[in-house]
């Protein structure tokens, strides 16, 4: 009876929890399809019958911003800045979460302090590092950076993991001739599904959705991210809330696919880091 209780209890506070937290994306949805009259009105309505695409058409491609090229750019940046952040901090996780020298477990203490750094306090010595590899005003160098930046919070998703995996693993692979890169990438590996899904997930949302970063590396270059040429073609003082609204949906979109396709690997990694702390 406690346990049924407790259920009741929980689900009538997280379902209004729930609904309360769809609200923006409702509001920002919604007013997508309508006009500037419409959403001056009421914002909250969904006039089925004056529903309209013309916002999507208007603002996708304009002489300051074209959606494609902005999508093109962000893919590009995020996709290859997570390929080889979880490439490289699965193989150092595998090496930190094996250690048993005091050593190791010192740099790896010392890498997760990284997590404790504000993005904006490196700005400054990051602009002149990359100004002297040759590498600002260039996606280069802003994969560079992400990679620098994202590489304690991967590490510290990665070994919690694999420290919970039996070490017998790695002992019955050594015994049948295995090295270590192939003891990690065909038996390690694929047991860390869970936490891959959840660092992609987190590391693309913010890759993606990261504003400050593209402005001061990419500048004024020609090629933008979906943040900052939205910004670029909304302007600081817009009133154009019907555009405004519709570049907000574009702009979410491939992540909430990505989500929405990831979303059974991203909960089980949840509870399996859940169960595992």
């Amino acid at each position: 009876m406690s346990d049924r209780l407790a259920r009741i209890f929980r689900h009538a506070f997280l379902v209004p929890l729930s609904l309360f937290l769809l609200v923006p994306f409702y509001i920002a949805i919604v007013n997508a399809f309508k006009t500037r009259e419409a959403i001056l009105g009421n914002p909250f309505s969904l006039p089925v019958g004056e529903l309209t695409l013309d916002n999507f058409v208007r603002s996708a491609v304009t002489p300051s911003f074209n959606i494609f090229k902005a999508y093109g750019t962000s893919i590009l940046i995020t996709s290859v800045s997570v390929i080889l952040l979880i490439a490289l901090c699965s193989m150092m996780s595998y090496v930190f979460a094996r250690a048993s020298s005091r050593l190791l477990s010192t740099c790896y203490l010392l890498l997760l302090s990284g997590l404790m750094i504000p993005p904006q306090v490196i700005l400054i010595p990051l602009v002149k590092v990359l100004a002297k590899l040759g590498l600002m005003f260039t996606p280069q160098g802003l994969i560079l950076y992400n990679i620098g930046f994202y590489v304690p919070f991967t590490v510290f998703i990665f070994a919690g993991f694999i420290r919970a995996l039996s070490r017998e693993l790695d002992e019955s692979a050594k015994i049948d001739g295995a090295g270590p890169l192939r003891i990690f990438w065909q038996i390690i590996f694929p047991l860390l599904r869970p936490a891959t899904a959840s660092a992609v997930i987190f590391l693309c949302l913010w890759i993606w959705n990261d504003f400050i970063n593209p402005v001061i590396i990419l500048g004024s270059a020609k090629s933008y991210t979906v943040t900052t040429g939205i910004f670029q073609a909304v302007g600081q003082y817009s009133t154009n809330w019907e555009d405004v609204f519709a570049l907000v949906v574009l702009a979410s979109a491939p992540i909430l696919l990505l989500y929405l396709f990831m979303q059974r690997q991203f909960i089980a990694g949840l509870t399996e880091g859940s169960l595992k702390g």
